[in-house]
């Protein structure tokens, strides 16, 4: 299909670039379960809480 006949924003014209990498940078992969989330930020805690002291 040629580009010149389709509307620009049917392309995408009007859509802002996405930063993808600042999703990732929690190292999670968005399929755990809500009780794994839970030990992890509860690990996290504890090691800053451990950090600060």
């Amino acid at each position: 299909m040629s580009r010149r006949g389709m509307h620009p924003l049917l392309m995408g014209v009007d859509k802002p670039e996405r930063n993808i990498e600042d999703k990732n940078d929690s190292g999670l992969s968005g399929y755990e379960s809500a009780q794994h989330r839970r030990f992890l930020r509860a690990e996290a805690e504890e090691s800053e809480s451990k950090k600060v002291a």
